[in-house]
């Protein structure tokens, strides 16, 4: 009987799925125990489908070019593939694949030879694969191909290896972690762990099968994937889970159209490639390519800037904030010469936040903002106008108005980067300000809790 390609834990009609995948010998709706019912009753992750894959796998020798035999791993990827490109799975905008043991050699190849489950697959988690091979499998590998293929040295495992870390090194195409069990020993870590960089690694209590077999939510093999798939998400809201693993697959897909042609690109694309760049961890890589191709155009000028004014938020480099005030100076005066309000407002607010961040100026700043307040009065009504108009409102003190402002741009549906961009500067300006009651009620609206807080 063969094994259920497909086993639905909820299919609820979600736009993105977590998929788990067995390993050798394994079963879809038996390998993984409790962990998919952990997972389900968790409430950050009530906008995912959860599903598992299968495929034929058994203890028995191959008898091939007879009648059937069990598929080696290079064929059981491209039926990963498949099931990936076929409804139900095709009809997800993002999947998070969490594989186990020989399961995780399949996902890896099915993501090195389909550019399309690539392009869509948000987290990868393998749980005791044995990425580098099993050296006990040799003697057994003429009985079984699919033992064959997970030899330490098989031509499966080493190619594997020199595909996997010429593509994607550092990982920059989705989240990835790969957990090994402290008790392990039929996959030992020197195979699970050691093929990866160390900031990709995970150890659980456990052996080979206990460690996707949890007994609670509490346990650290389920607490690994739930970090890994919330991450700093928003509990609910339009910055939860689910919103930001579909726009990681947009930035992706931006970097993979845009970027063989970014010498030829105009202004909005340029914004678009750098933005996707950052949003894909590649933040120097997008400043490198807006002071090459930014120009003097407004708007490439102000996106370079924000790039820096981020990297020296985290850093600290005085050379990076020095630049980021220079280019938004530079940006507000000819926005503001060719009366341009949308992008004067857009500039004149980050001068006013870079007065405060980093000269220290409140009376520039505040200046600044009341200009800011102009160019939006005669700007045309935008999410950026509305966030404008609050960051300036926080600025000169009136907070009640700031976060009206800040309420009305929830309601006009912004992106996750949009909501992360616009409120972490303005939790930033309240913290500038000492205004805490701003501080409570920006954090509350950042988390996806929109309850009023009393100011």
């Amino acid at each position: 009987m063969s094994t259920p390609l497909l086993f639905k834990h909820r299919a609820c009609g979600a736009k993105v799925a977590l998929v788990f995948v067995h390993g050798f010998s394994g079963d879809p709706s038996k390998t993984w125990g409790q962990f998919p019912d952990f997972i389900e009753a968790d409430s950050r992750l009530n906008d995912w489908d959860i599903l598992s894959i299968g495929y034929t796998t058994r203890f028995v020798p191959d008898i091939v070019g007879i009648w059937s035999a069990d598929a080696p791993l290079d064929r059981l990827a491209l039926l990963l593939s498949t099931i990936a490109s076929t409804p139900p799975l095709s009809d997800y905008r993002s999947l998070a694949i969490v594989a186990h043991s020989m399961g995780g050699l399949i996902l890896q190849r099915a993501l090195l030879d389909c550019p399309e489950l690539l392009t869509r697959t948000s987290h990868v988690l393998l749980y005791g694969t044995p990425s580098g091979g099993l050296a006990k499998a040799g003697p057994f590998s003429f009985i079984k191909r699919q033992v064959r293929d997970m030899a330490e040295k098989s031509e499966f495992v080493t190619t594997l290896r020199s595909r996997w870390n010429a593509n994607f090194e550092p990982v920059a195409t989705f989240r990835f972690t790969t957990v090994a069990g402290d008790q392990d020993e039929f996959v030992p870590s020197v195979s699970s762990l050691d093929p990866f960089p160390t900031a990709y690694r995970a150890v659980v209590p456990g052996n080979h099968l206990e460690i996707v077999k949890p007994k609670s939510s509490t346990d650290l093999s389920v607490q690994v994937l739930l970090k890994n798939l919330i991450g700093d998400a928003a509990p609910v809201g339009p910055r939860n889970a689910a919103a930001l693993a579909m726009e990681s697959r947009d930035f992706v897909k931006a970097v993979r159209l845009l970027e063989e042609q970014k010498g030829e690109l105009d202004s909005e694309g340029l914004v678009q490639l750098a933005l996707a760049l950052e949003g894909t961890g590649r933040q120097d890589e997008a400043i490198v390519l807006l002071e090459r191709c930014a120009g003097s155009d407004t708007d490439p000028m102000g996106v370079l800037a924000g790039r820096l004014k981020r990297r020296w938020l985290a850093g600290h480099r005085r050379a990076d904030a020095e630049r980021a005030m220079s280019l938004y100076r530079s940006a507000y005066q000819m926005s503001t010469a060719k009366s341009n309000h949308a992008q004067a407002y857009y500039h004149g607010v980050n001068v006013a936040f870079m007065e405060l961040a980093y000269g220290s100026d409140h009376e520039a700043a505040q200046a600044m903002a009341a200009q800011v307040l102009d160019h939006c009065a005669l700007a045309p009504g935008t999410l950026w106008r509305t966030a404008s108009e609050g960051e300036a409102n926080l600025v000169l003190g009136q907070t009640v108005l700031a976060l009206e402002c800040y309420h009305r741009t929830l309601a006009m549906h912004p992106k996750p980067r949009e909501i992360a961009s616009m409120f972490q500067q303005a939790l930033r300006l309240a913290d500038l300000m000492g205004d805490d009651a701003a501080t409570l009620q920006l954090t509350a609206l950042y988390n996806g809790q929109g309850a009023a807080v009393a100011i």
